[in-house]
C-alpha cells in the first residue's frame, strides 16, 4: 500500500468513526403542529440551526418536510439530529403555492407558528425564544408548534 493510499484509508476510517460518533449521540425531534383550521393545502415545517448574522427563520435549515394539511394537528419526527439548539418554523400553505401568503405590508395572510409558541413583535421571534435543545442522551424531544391565523 502506497503512502498516499494509506493516508486515504486512514482518512476514510477517521471519517467513518466521526460519523458513527455522531449517529450514536443523535436524537429525534418530534414536532407537533397544533391548531390547523382546515385540511386545505399543505403544512410546511422546517427545522433550523442558529446561523451567525442571519435572523431566524432566514436560514440554517437542516431538515424540512411538507405534509398534506389536516384539521387539528400533525406530528412529524425528524430523526438523528446531532446535539444542539434548534428552532422550528411552520406555516399552513392553504393555497398550495409554496409561499407564506402576505398582504401588501408584509403581514402573513396564512397560518404560521414557531416552536415553543414563540412570538415576535412586528416579525418572527428570535431564535432563542423558539429554541429547543437536543442533548447527547435524549432519545426524543417533543416540541409543540401552535399555528396562529391572522385575525384570530
Amino acid at each position: 500500500m502506497t503512502s498516499a493510499n494509506r493516508m486515504l484509508a486512514t482518512a476514510g476510517f477517521a471519517a467513518a468513526l466521526a460519523l458513527a460518533g455522531t449517529a450514536a449521540s443523535a436524537a429525534d425531534l418530534e414536532v407537533v403542529v397544533t391548531g390547523l383550521n382546515s385540511a386545505e393545502g399543505e403544512t410546511r415545517i422546517a427545522v433550523h440551526k442558529r446561523v451567525a448574522g442571519v435572523e431566524f427563520p432566514g436560514g440554517g435549515v437542516v431538515a424540512a418536510t411538507i405534509r398534506p394539511a389536516r384539521k387539528g394537528e400533525i406530528r412529524v419526527v425528524f430523526v438523528d439530529l446531532p446535539p444542539g439548539d434548534y428552532a422550528v418554523a411552520t406555516f399552513h400553505d392553504a393555497d398550495g403555492d409554496g409561499k407564506l401568503g402576505q398582504n401588501i405590508v408584509g403581514m402573513p395572510t396564512e397560518g404560521f407558528g414557531f416552536s415553543n409558541g414563540a412570538t415576535g413583535f412586528m416579525g418572527p421571534p428570535s431564535f432563542d425564544k423558539a429554541a429547543v435543545t437536543l442533548g447527547t442522551k435524549d432519545a426524543r424531544v417533543s416540541v409543540i408548534v401552535p399555528i396562529s391565523y391572522p385575525g384570530s
